[in-house]
């Protein structure tokens, strides 16, 4: 954990800032580099091995985030590295909402586990974004390592190594974003190597809780729900021992996934407003199926007037429209499942293998390719001995989320997003190809890693301390939280105020392009700020960047007199001190263009 500090927190112009650079979107040369080096240190026997092996993983995951700090990058849902855009914000305001004993809006009741162990984190650091962020990136490492070293077990080194940098290439370009992919993703990872145990000891409790762990994960970040029926079944198969309905595997399996369902309804009910909805915004995604495979977002513009209509009776409506378009047309909706489906395996973003790639554009087509021939040759190995419990462990996992495929549009977020809580069995399946190959070559066979590691409990460890955190300490932070005050004093005429907290690891400096210093959290030249914006996905937000003049900070909080997301833009001398509640005075942007973004620009 030190080293992770260390990194995450180098300032130096030394080699440490160019790689975390090129860990974060290189690809070409960088990751076999990095994936040899990694595969040499899992090779490393006993304690040993086990200390080197972790701080290697850390190491490893600290780097992009570093990488994003230090360039300043901005994607979809974030701005120059640090500034909460769109969902992300909305996670982050509603995770301070709860520290001011408020709770969450409809946004973060849909989905709230992430939101929850952002405040928990929020309130450990001090309110520190970026500490929180860091800590969970670090979780995320922390799981993906020690389902390494559970598949490393069972298959040897060479196939935790290639799942371990799968995972690693995923997660990259979300470290550092305050968005629930990278709790589905841990969450996830966690569940499947539980199951993975399950399956190689024929162990009930194991399989019970990876089936809890997954779950969970997909509650976090809503995914490929099919897998869970699927997975029921095959805990049924594997466990059947001659009986014709295996009725105690089943129950046992199905409880727990109940039993997850159940808890995130629990929390949605204790710390989020009354009228929140899990996952109603699945409406906006069975309304799109419907017509065809259009985006999320299309039956707003098909029927403009459910905009007005607040929630539940918001998502009951659209609920309605969609199975009246399924009922009028079911062969339109049959076309949006094909559509679906063919855009899993489109030259696109929106493939399967989009997240693995760089620079190059030909390796990375080839890349893409041979992990298609490695699912491919997975499968035939499956077929070749449907017997063995992690190949159908592994099917089942697959059946699952095709399944899912015509309600998971992978066209509605990009680089596979909405399968971050499944996002391993896209590394496993081509592991599983991988293993076979390679048992094929019977030179090789001297060299591999004869897996034979003892098994650990750091995965159901890790599991249970995550799990129970995120469901009861948002409740406790939520009762006894003490709201903001927010008296106000007069502004000067044609100025409105805002009560916000200025809290460090929250916000950037945007500095004259000629000032002598280099570019790291939270201080960017101007030039480079203008430069990165340009990755933003809303041009008229491109156009508000270019025209923000130094020296100014921004940073994105709630405002306790308002109760809304604010993205506010005030001249540097004038900052409080970090920490305080202040009054700024000011005025909110008035393009229509930039509403969403609760723009605000203090004066005073």
């Amino acid at each position: 954990m030190a080293l992770f500090s260390l990194i995450v927190a180098n300032r130096a112009p030394n080699l440490l800032r160019p790689i975390s650079m090129s860990l974060r979107t290189g690809f070409g040369l960088v990751i076999p580099i990095t994936g040899l080096l990694l595969y040499l240190v899992f090779r490393i026997p006993n304690r040993a091995g086990d200390l080197i092996g972790m701080a290697a993983t850390l190491s490893l995951f600290a780097m992009p985030l570093a990488g994003l700090w230090a360039s300043g990058q901005s994607q979809s849902t974030i701005l120059s590295g640090m500034i909460p855009l769109f969902d992300a914000g909305s996670y982050y305001t509603d995770a301070l909402r709860l520290m001011n004993g408020d709770a969450f809006s409809i946004f973060s009741a849909r989905r709230p586990l992430f939101a929850s162990l952002l405040a928990v984190l929020l309130s450990i650091t001090g309110r520190n974004l970026m500490a929180s962020l860091a800590i969970i990136t670090a979780i995320t490492g922390l799981a993906c390592y020690f389902t390494a070293r559970e598949i490393q077990r069972t298959h040897g080194a060479e196939i935790a190594v290639f799942i371990l940098m799968t995972l690693f290439l995923f997660n990259r370009a979300h470290s550092g974003i305050s968005m629930s992919e990278s709790l589905g993703l841990t969450l996830g990872t966690l569940g499947f190597g539980l199951l993975w145990r399950g399956a190689s000891t024929k162990s009930l409790f194991y399989i019970w809780a990876g089936l809890f762990s997954t779950t969970l994960a997909l509650n976090a970040r809503a995914g490929a729900f099919f897998m869970l029926p699927i997975l029921i079944l095959w805990a049924g198969w594997l466990l059947r021992e001659n009986k014709f309905i295996p009725w105690k595997a089943l129950f046992i399996s199905a409880s727990a996934v109940v039993l997850g369902f159940a808890l995130n309804l629990a929390l949605t009910r204790l710390v989020a407003v009354p009228s929140g909805v899990p996952f109603a915004n699945f409406s906006y995604t069975l309304y799109g199926l419907a017509s065809g495979g259009k985006s999320w977002a299309y039956v707003f513009e098909a029927h403009p007037e459910v905009l007005a209509i607040q929630e539940p009776e918001q998502s009951k409506r659209i609920y309605q429209l969609a199975f009246e378009l399924i009922r009028a047309n079911p062969l339109q909706a049959a076309q949006g499942a094909l559509f679906n489906w063919k855009m899993l395996f489109s030259n696109s973003w929106y493939n399967i293998y989009a997240y693995l790639g760089g620079e190059n554009w030909i390796i990375t087509v080839i890349t893409r390719w041979s992990m298609y021939a490695l699912c491919a040759i997975g499968i035939f190995a499956w077929i070749r001995n449907r017997k063995d419990p992690i190949q159908s462990l592994i099917m089942a996992s697959v059946i699952g989320i095709f399944i899912s495929v015509p309600f998971l549009p992978p066209t509605d977020a990009y680089r596979m997003r909405p399968y971050a809580a499944s996002i391993i069995i896209f590394a496993v399946l081509p592991a599983m190809g991988l293993t076979y190959l390679i048992r094929q070559i019977k030179s090789l066979d001297k060299f591999l890693d004869k897996a034979s590691s003892p098994p650990s409990n750091a995965m159901l460890v890790q599991a249970i301390v995550l799990i129970s955190v995120i469901l009861v300490v948002p409740v406790l932070i939520k009762s006894t939280a003490t709201p903001q005050p927010t008296q106000t004093t007069s502004c000067a005429s044609g100025l409105t105020p805002i009560v916000v907290r200025f809290d460090e690891g929250t916000y950037i400096n945007l500095k004259k392009q000629n000032d002598p210093f280099l570019d790291w959290m939270p201080n960017f030249h101007s030039g480079t700020f203008r430069e990165n914006s340009h990755s933003l996905a809303d041009s008229y937000m491109i156009n508000w960047a270019e025209g923000i003049d130094p020296p100014k900070t921004l940073f994105v909080t709630l405002d306790y007199l308002n109760k809304r997301v604010t993205l506010v833009v005030v001249p540097t001398t004038l900052l409080p001190e970090t920490g305080a509640l202040t009054q700024i005075c000011g005025q909110w942007e008035t393009d229509p263009n930039l509403g969403e973004y609760g723009i605000f620009y203090g004066s005073e």
